[in-house]
């Protein structure tokens, strides 16, 4: 039987697992994950595979450093569906619990799934087995953009539900599978939001801004004075708050006059229009939405519709837009930890792709892309 502990750390890891969403950062969701599931199990350390850009695919809590990279060499191509692992018991691993549809195990079901063939695989002889990790009790998750994985390591203790772990696990599975549905889906709002060309930010409804989309980064990114363009946006969000979530103490203190919905903004190198609005319940749940012109309220496309309007390719797109804000070869080169002969060839290839021949003309052929 579980004791109350066990069932206060249970309900703690389910409810973490579950809210991706509401942690600040994607690796801040993974770490009181892992925190919380080596609670749970009393393991001495944990390991969470993502296949999510922009983050190293695992997050570790208490696996030697040295590990780590060797870990995901092996396995990282094969769980984010790029290719074949170069040991090829894990891909017969794989395989098999993909068409078998296997998504809880323990150190014995692993071996079993492989016919017990572990000992002639060099990445167990090597790192997995040599470092203990192999007792473990592990979670697999399919997602679009490959396999999500949570090992949880018992190397010196038994975890405290014995032969019960894997039912153990299988009560996590659910609050797992959701949080990276969540995660999935959130993935999709700002790829949503990155593809509107109309520089904006996201806020959640106390305020606090949730998301920036690429063309408000790199819009503020040529304002030496972006930080305090930044806060000016965060204070019109904070404002618009009664309005979208008013709090008990709003409530109580009755009718107030409306806050600004709109507010200008003027730095040494440009003037900003910012304009409030409210979003309803939807993938990030209720909000405030602050979008950003500047004074002419001409705004650069994103990279996507530069891509797909005028053929460029990603690293073009990116050159393209560094151009259009007036940067040389030399800046271009050090925005993108290039070469400057690279950023050259780059900005020959933009410039005949756009059909102009001056530096000078690519805002211009891109603001008629948008």
């Amino acid at each position: 039987m579980f004791s109350s502990t066990d069932l206060a750390r249970l309900e703690d890891a389910s409810r973490l697992l579950l809210a991706p969403l509401a942690a600040p950062s994607v690796d801040a969701w993974r770490v009181s994950a892992l925190d919380a599931g080596r609670r749970l199990f009393q393991a001495d350390s944990a390991m969470f595979g993502l296949p999510h850009e922009g983050v190293a695919f695992y997050a570790n809590d208490g696996v030697d450093g040295a590990v780590v990279p060797q870990m995901t060499a092996y396995i990282q191509e094969r769980a984010k569906l790029q290719g074949q692992a170069p040991d090829p018991l894990i891909n017969t691993f794989y395989e098999r619990r993909e068409k078998l549809g296997l998504e809880v195990f323990n150190r014995e079901m692993m071996y079993d799934l492989v016919d017990h063939q572990h000992r002639t695989s060099e990445f167990y002889n090597e790192i997995w087995g040599r470092a203990g990790l192999d007792r473990v009790h592990v979670l697999y998750v399919d997602t679009p953009r490959g396999v999500a994985n949570l090992h949880l390591h018992n190397l010196r203790r038994e975890n405290p539900f014995g032969e019960l772990g894997v039912a153990v696990l299988r009560l996590l599975l659910p609050s797992f599978k959701a949080g990276l549905d969540a995660l999935g889906r959130l993935d999709a709002h700002r790829a949503a939001l990155d593809a509107i060309g109309e520089p904006l930010a996201e806020f959640d409804a106390d305020g606090c801004e949730r998301y920036r989309n690429a063309a408000l980064v790199r819009l503020l990114d040529g304002d030496p004075d972006r930080d305090r363009v930044a806060v000016e946006i965060a204070a019109l969000a904070r404002g618009l708050r009664r309005l979208g979530a008013p709090t008990a103490r709003d409530r109580m203190a009755g009718p107030a006059v409306p806050p600004p919905v709109t507010r200008e903004v003027r730095t040494a190198t440009r003037s900003y229009r910012l304009r409030g609005t409210l979003l309803a319940e939807g993938t990030s749940g209720p909000g405030l939405l602050v979008t950003v012109t500047t004074a002419g309220g001409a705004v650069l496309p994103a990279e996507g519709v530069i891509r797909e309007r005028l053929g460029l390719s990603a690293r073009e797109a990116e050159v393209a837009l560094l151009l259009a804000e007036g940067l040389t070869n030399a800046q271009v080169a050090d925005r993108l930890f290039i070469a400057q002969a690279t950023a050259r060839r780059h900005t020959e290839n933009v410039l005949g792709k756009l059909g102009v021949s001056t530096r000078a003309a690519v805002a211009p052929a891109l603001l008629d892309a948008a």
